[in-house]
């Protein structure tokens, strides 16, 4: 797995991937409001207008950046289903595990892709498809597993809304609780068994929405 970088250096010849490197740095210590290209540019010892070669506004390196996290995603999901083998079942847990690691393994990265800096990917062809990609290996699995155990009335797109909700939830309150997990309140005590013991949690999940 690919995680999140806090490298800001600058290697000749390779200026957009020092860019995306030292941005996603940058959103990490400061957020988004401040990402500012001309800073990047600045440190990275190039001229202010050289970053827009490679991304004519903050809105298209911000889109790139979400790409590349959504492509990292997606060969994160599709390594997990590979070595699983060939039970649908066990890909489908493989895969569950595979986003929340990620999650957990680039917390800036998934905390953009899934942000509304921008609401709209129709404007960005390549990001449209590598969000759709990610999803496609969940909606893969699921279609074989509909297919061995058919459920009236469930479709793979609402299976893989449901399954991608649970994931998603349980990354999300892994990653936001992070701070408040001493406290000895009830919410904090069960998340922390959720994370002791994550196979059986989403084991459980999975086999509550594929029957």
């Amino acid at each position: 797995m690919v995680k999140d970088s806090t490298n800001r250096g600058y290697h000749h010849g390779d200026l957009r991937e020092a860019l995306l490197t030292a941005a996603l740095a940058s959103i990490a210590a400061d957020g988004t409001e401040k990402l500012s290209l001309r800073a990047l540019a600045r440190d990275a010892g190039v001229s202010a207008t050289a970053p827009y070669r490679h991304f004519p506004s903050k809105r298209c390196l911000l889109a790139a950046l979400i790409t590349r996290g959504f492509h990292l995603l997606q060969a994160d999901l599709a390594a997990a289903r590979d070595a699983a083998g060939a039970a649908p079942e066990k890909r489908l847990l493989a895969v569950s595990l595979a986003y929340v690691g990620f999650a957990l393994g680039n917390p800036t990265s998934y905390k953009l892709m899934f942000s509304t800096v921008l609401e709209d990917f129709s404007d960005y062809a390549e990001l449209k498809q590598a969000a759709e990609a990610s999803f496609g290996v969940v909606l893969g699995i699921l279609d074989e597993v509909l297919t061995l155990r058919p459920s009236p009335g469930l479709s793979v797109s609402q299976a893989g809304a449901v399954a991608w909700s649970a994931v998603h939830g349980v990354s999300s309150l892994l990653l936001f609780g992070h701070d408040h997990r001493r406290s000895d309140s009830s919410p904090r005590a069960a998340l922390a068994q959720l994370e002791h013991d994550l196979p059986t949690a989403l084991g459980l999940l999975m086999r509550g929405i594929t029957g």
